[in-house]
């Protein structure tokens, strides 16, 4: 075995918990992360070879964040109040560096406002598979202490890796 060092292998998601805005442990089963997707507008003509479906610059399509519960808790239930929610995802990311395991922290902010609740089923010795449905209206992603990706829709902030997209846009409107 060689002493150079390799690239990490990142293994799997190893835990994780879900957290609402007073630190309160909610019991999900699985997570369904928003599609973070751009609005587009068609550009053709004559100095265009066709159409390109040009992306418009940190200006983010409706964005929809499933939880998904074993069963109902009054905690889980607080989230279909119709105010504002912020809900912190921890993630233990298992890694493989230098030969050895180590974890390392993933994280996902989100804020927004309860739209769905699909209650599930009933069957004797089985979970329900409750799922609520938010619009995520702000959406971060850390890792290992880095900030990955912001998307704040109403502050008209869009991020990625620390640059805002969309500041030269905020100063050309003031």
């Amino acid at each position: 075995m060689g002493n150079n060092a390799q690239r990490p292998i990142h293994v799997a998601t190893h835990l994780y918990k879900l957290y609402n805005e007073d630190n309160v442990l909610l019991g999900t089963t699985q997570l369904d992360l928003p599609e973070i997707a751009m609005l587009t507008t068609e550009v053709k003509g004559a100095d265009v070879a066709g159409a390109i479906d040009m992306p418009i610059i940190g200006l983010v399509s409706a964005m929809s964040t499933k939880f998904n519960l074993r069963t109902v808790t009054k905690d889980a239930a607080k989230l279909m109040d119709c105010d504002r929610q912020h809900l912190e995802c921890r993630i233990a990311i298992q890694v493989v560096e230098d030969g050895k395991h180590i974890f390392k922290q993933h994280k996902f902010i989100f804020e927004g406002f309860f739209k769905n609740l699909t209650p599930g089923k009933i069957s004797v010795g089985e979970t329900q598979d409750r799922a609520l449905d938010f619009e995520t209206i702000y959406f971060k992603e850390i890792f290992d202490n880095e900030e990955l990706l912001e998307v704040d829709k109403l502050n008209l902030i869009y991020k990625v890796m620390g640059v805002d997209k969309l500041e030269a846009a905020r100063q050309a409107t003031e």
